[in-house]
């Protein structure tokens, strides 16, 4: 283990069974992931390990790819600064959108496999299951909902998080890595960046739409010495109404990312009534009673007997 922490590594498995650590960044992970590879990779601000196995590569790297995985799984644990993290299983050209979310992927075509896959499978499960009974006779910890095996060598395994070319389940849309997935934290700091700006005197802040989601303004009054307190926050409004809105007098500010290509923000604000305005509204009006007087008419007198 090294001194430094690191929320991100990436471990290469090698034929023998040890690991090649690559001191790569993030953004770079996709140029490294060859079909004939198997790769360890960290993510431990997610809690996750990953294990994502090439579609051409060695049964034996595959196989022996969970012992590795959990052996540093035991190294990250007994490592105060890091927390337990859940191993994954990632087949490439079936990936998990957790996975490619996370590294803002595109799922990796399959064009071969290895012909004889499915029969080497077969003759390795006696294997496979023994050496998982040693793992957990082992084990020292509850580690149940921890302990994970490549689906690729056991496809009856409830325990493992999926992930098999072998059997292929209906996936929605990946989106392009151009579309710019954002996290919480990235909307967070959109929000943040939208608040600080100014906004015109004659409008006020109505509402902001992040990513899907619309945002509105919410107020709290609290105490503090006898004092009220007000505060705004602006919070994802959860019931939206049905159907299109048509917006009249208000102003749409666009917030775009130019390096991503996609839009961040769109602010809408609303046009202030003018207190003139208002007085004039709220002013009563006379117009009935002006107009009793001037419809009256009057009848003649009656002369008086004498």
């Amino acid at each position: 283990m090294t001194d430094a922490y690191e929320e991100f590594r990436v471990y290469e498995l090698e034929d023998s069974g040890e690991r090649n650590k690559l001191e790569i960044k993030q953004e770079e992970l996709q140029n490294f992931l060859n079909p004939e590879a198997v790769f360890i990779i960290v993510r431990e601000d997610l809690r996750r390990i990953f294990i994502w196995k090439g579609s051409k590569s060695a049964v034996r790297k595959r196989f022996i790819s969970s012992r590795i995985a959990q052996q540093l799984q035991k190294e990250l644990i007994d490592d105060s600064r890091y927390h337990r993290c859940k191993i994954v299983s990632i087949d490439q050209g079936d990936e998990l959108h957790e996975f490619l979310n996370a590294f803002r992927l595109e799922s990796m075509e399959v064009t071969e496999r290895l012909p004889d896959m499915r029969y080497i499978r077969n003759i390795e499960r006696d294997r496979m299951l023994e050496a998982e009974r040693a793992l957990k006779s082992n084990s020292t910890a509850n580690t149940d909902d921890e302990t994970y095996f490549s689906p690729a060598l056991n496809d009856n395994d409830d325990k493992v998080v999926m992930s098999s070319f072998s059997r292929k389940l209906p996936q929605p849309p990946v989106q392009a890595k151009n579309q710019g997935l954002l996290t919480s934290q990235d909307l967070e700091k959109i929000k943040e960046k939208v608040l600080e700006k100014d906004v015109p005197g004659e409008y006020e802040r109505q509402n902001l739409i992040l990513g899907h989601a619309l945002y509105g303004a919410t107020t709290k009054v609290s105490e503090v010495f006898g004092k009220e307190v007000v505060e705004i926050e602006w919070e994802k409004v959860e019931k939206l109404p049905k159907d299109m809105i048509e917006l009249d007098d208000y102003k749409l500010r666009v917030y775009l990312n130019e390096k991503k290509g996609i839009v961040e923000a769109v602010e809408v604000l609303k046009k202030k009534v003018s207190t003139q305005k208002q007085d004039d509204l709220d002013k009563p009006t006379n117009s009935n009673s002006g107009s009793k007087s001037q419809g009256r008419r009057e009848l003649p007198k009656i002369p008086s007997v004498k």
